[in-house]
């Protein structure tokens, strides 16, 4: 496993969007993501490794890895 500070190195990728009734309530929360790249630089799974206490942001921070997050392909890193 690698870690990525999001928005340094390879860790500037596009931010979750706010989920509407996630502002609405008032939810806010970190989660930690945790994620496979696959050959062709694209993330393959993706799952809450430490999710916030609010599932909606959770799913919104899994959503946008997997749909919107790309690397430079290369050999597998360990």
């Amino acid at each position: 496993p690698q870690a990525l500070v999001f928005g340094q190195g390879e860790g500037r990728q596009p931010s979750p969007g706010y989920p509407d009734r996630a502002r609405r309530e008032g939810q806010e929360g970190t989660v930690v993501v945790r994620f496979v790249v696959g050959p062709d630089g694209s993330v393959t799974s993706a799952e809450a490794h430490v999710p916030s206490p609010w599932p909606l942001l959770d799913e919104e921070a899994i959503r946008t890895i997997k749909r919107k997050w790309k690397f430079e392909p290369g050999a597998v890193r360990l």
